[in-house]
C-alpha cells in the first residue's frame, strides 16, 4: 500500500481504546464509572490522531465527551451515575430573577459607585432610552458586556473601580492559569492530587483537526480558553469548544477570592451569550447526572433538552423528566412513550426484576486477570448498536496502519474472523462502528497500532 499521508491530514482518526472501569468522580464509587474509550490524541507519538469538529458535534449527540484528547461514551445504564447529556436553544433562553440579579450586582462591583454617581450626572439616561429598555426586556448580550472596559470607555470617559477584560485565548498553557487550575482544585474539590502534567493533559490539549479555524458562517471553531481579567489578574477561566451550531462547555474554574459574585451563573450566561451573539444556536451544559446535588443549578436553565441515551433524540429537559428520574435513574423516554402508545409491551414485574439484577451484577463486575476483556457487546451496553446492525457495512470502515489507508475488508483474514470473538479485530472495529453510529463510522478512519517516538 502507498504512502497515504496526505490523506489523514484532515480526517477523523481514532484509537479504540476499549471498554474502561474507572472510579466515580461524583459519587467517589471505586471503579463504579463505565465507559468506552477512543484516543484522538496521544503525547509523545507520530500518529495522525485527531477529530474534525463537525465528528466531535455528531459524536456529542450520541452521548460522547471528550476529557483532554480522551473521547468517552458513558454506559450509562450500569454505571454507578448516570450521565445525561443536555443543550439549551440559546435564543430562547430567558434569564430568571435570580440570574438577572447575579451579573447586575456583578456589574455594580466593577464600576463601583462613584462611577454610577458621576454616570447619573453626566451622562444620564433619556426618557425614550428607558421607555425603550422597559420594552424590550433584559437583554442579555447587553448585560454580559456592560461590565467589561471597552464596553464602558465607549459610553463615556469615566474610570470605574475595576477593569474587567475577557478574552477568548487558544488553550494553551501558562503559569498563570495553572496557578488559578491549582487553587480551584485545591479550595473547592479539595484535590490533593493536582499537578501541571494532568492540567495540561485535562485542559489544554486540543484534538481537533485543524486546531482551529473559522466555518463558511464565519464562526470560530476549536478549543478556547475564555479568560476573565480584573484588573489585570487571573481571576476566571471556562474551557470551551466551539463547535459547529453549538457552544459547549468542557469545565470552568475561579479564584475564591470572587466566591460571592456567583461566577457559575456568570460564566454560564457568557457561554450563553456567546452562543447567542456567535450564532452557535446551542449552548450544551456537558452531563446532568440527577443524584448529584451539585448539578441541579443546571435545572434554572431553560428551555433545556435532554438526549434520549436510546434513540438519541432530543426531550424537553423539564420537571416531567426529572421525575422520571426520581423513580429510576436509567430513563428513555422514547421507550415510555412507545409503551404509553402501544407500540411496545410494558415490560413485567418479572422482566423487570430481571434487568435490574443485570445492571446490580454489571455494576459490580470488575473483571480480573485471566478474565474476558468487556466489550460493549458483552456488558449489553446501552444505547449501541448490535453486531448483526453494523456486520453488513462494517467491511467499508476505513482502518489506518501508520501512513497508510485500507477498508477493512481488504484484511487478509476478514472473512474468516468471527465478530462476536473478542478477541478479534471484526468485534474491535464493530465496537467502534456500534458507538458511534453509521454515519460517523463512514467518515472515520480507525488507527490499529500506536507509535511512539
Amino acid at each position: 500500500m502507498a504512502d497515504d499521508s496526505h490523506l489523514l491530514d484532515d480526517r477523523t482518526v481514532l484509537y479504540p481504546y476499549g471498554c474502561n472501569n474507572s472510579s466515580c468522580g461524583y459519587c467517589n464509587v471505586k471503579i463504579g464509572n463505565k465507559s468506552y474509550m477512543m484516543l484522538a490524541g496521544v503525547d509523545d507519538t507520530n500518529t495522525y490522531l485527531g477529530i474534525t469538529p463537525t465528528d466531535y458535534k455528531d459524536l456529542l449527540d450520541r452521548g460522547w465527551r471528550r476529557s483532554g484528547n480522551i473521547l468517552y461514551k458513558p454506559d450509562m445504564k450500569y454505571s454507578c451515575c448516570q450521565e445525561y447529556t443536555i443543550r439549551l436553544e440559546a435564543t430562547k433562553f430567558k434569564p430568571g430573577a435570580k440570574q438577572r440579579r447575579s451579573i447586575n450586582a456583578w456589574t455594580n462591583y466593577i464600576q463601583g459607585l462613584d462611577y454610577r454617581r458621576e454616570q447619573a450626572q453626566k451622562y444620564p439616561i433619556s426618557r425614550e432610552e428607558k421607555k425603550r429598555k422597559r420594552r424590550e426586556g433584559f437583554d442579555l448580550i447587553e448585560k454580559v458586556h456592560e461590565p467589561e472596559y471597552d464596553t464602558m470607555k465607549l459610553k463615556n470617559p469615566i474610570e470605574p473601580a475595576h477593569k474587567l477584560e475577557v478574552r477568548l485565548e487558544e488553550n494553551t498553557f501558562t503559569q498563570e492559569k495553572y496557578k488559578l487550575f491549582y487553587h480551584y482544585q485545591i479550595a473547592i474539590h479539595k484535590d490533593e492530587k493536582v499537578s501541571e502534567s494532568g492540567f495540561k493533559r485535562f485542559l489544554c490539549t486540543n484534538p481537533f483537526k485543524p486546531r482551529y479555524s473559522v466555518d463558511e458562517k464565519g464562526r470560530k471553531i476549536g478549543a478556547y480558553h475564555q479568560c476573565y481579567y480584573l484588573d489585570g489578574r487571573l481571576i476566571a477561566l471556562a474551557v470551551l469548544d466551539l463547535l459547529p451550531d453549538c457552544v459547549s462547555g468542557v469545565y470552568f474554574m475561579y479564584h475564591t477570592d470572587f466566591m460571592q459574585w456567583n461566577f457559575g451563573k456568570l460564566s454560564a450566561l457568557r457561554e450563553i451569550a456567546l452562543a447567542i451573539d456567535g450564532g452557535y444556536k446551542h449552548y450544551y451544559m456537558g452531563y446532568y447526572i440527577h443524584t448529584c446535588p451539585k448539578m441541579r443549578y443546571k435545572c434554572e436553565y431553560g428551555p433545556g433538552l435532554v438526549l434520549d441515551p436510546e434513540s438519541y433524540e432530543w426531550h424537553p429537559f423539564d420537571d416531567d423528566f426529572r421525575s422520571w428520574l426520581d423513580k429510576r435513574p436509567y430513563v428513555s423516554l422514547t421507550q415510555e412513550r412507545k409503551i404509553a402508545n402501544g407500540e411496545i409491551p410494558k415490560p413485567s414485574d418479572e422482566e423487570e426484576a430481571e434487568t435490574a439484577a443485570a445492571a446490580n451484577a454489571e455494576h459490580n463486575y470488575h473483571p480480573g486477570a485471566g478474565d474476558p476483556i468487556p466489550t460493549v457487546f458483552t456488558t449489553r451496553m446501552s444505547g449501541v448498536l448490535k453486531t448483526q446492525d453494523v456486520e453488513d457495512w462494517l467491511g467499508d470502515v476505513l482502518i489506518v496502519f501508520g501512513t497508510r489507508i485500507a477498508s477493512s475488508e481488504m484484511l487478509g483474514t476478514w472473512e474468516t474472523q468471527d465478530i462476536d470473538d473478542p478477541a478479534s479485530l471484526k468485534h474491535k472495529l464493530a465496537e467502534v462502528a456500534a458507538t458511534v453510529g453509521q454515519d460517523v463510522a463512514m467518515r472515520i478512519m480507525v488507527c490499529l497500532a500506536i507509535s511512539y517516538t
